[in-house]
């Protein structure tokens, strides 16, 4: 099973979270710990980028979540960029796909709109 690696970058007012491996209950603290750190040192405004990510279980659906409530509610915002087939199932079958933008690209998502 492939380990979760997660990389930060900052692009155009936004940070890029790159995510890669598998994000189950076993990484879903290690996510929800480097997304806080990249939070406080980045900013509020995140990309995560999906495109390496193989597979997610509800615990990390959790992490996804609660970071997009605390970027809102600082006034920030959280993109979800590039998921493969089976994450976008996921975020479409869970309804997250409504709360949560969702860009089909990092290009798409790196050049969104902003918080508004």
């Amino acid at each position: 099973m492939p380990l979760l690696e997660m990389t930060t970058r900052p692009h155009a007012g936004r940070t890029v979270v790159r995510l890669r491996g598998d994000l189950d209950i076993a990484s879903s603290e290690d996510l929800r710990t480097y997304l806080d750190d990249a939070r406080r040192e980045h900013g509020e405004r995140l990309v995560l980028d999906l495109a390496g990510l193989e597979f997610m279980d509800s615990g990390g659906l959790s992490v996804i979540v609660s970071c997009f409530k605390a970027v809102t509610a600082a006034g920030g915002s959280l993109t979800l960029a590039a998921p493969r087939p089976l994450i976008r199932r996921t975020l479409v079958v869970t309804g997250l796909h409504r709360r949560i933008p969702v860009a089909d690209t990092l290009e798409d998502a790196i050049g969104g709109p902003g918080p508004g």
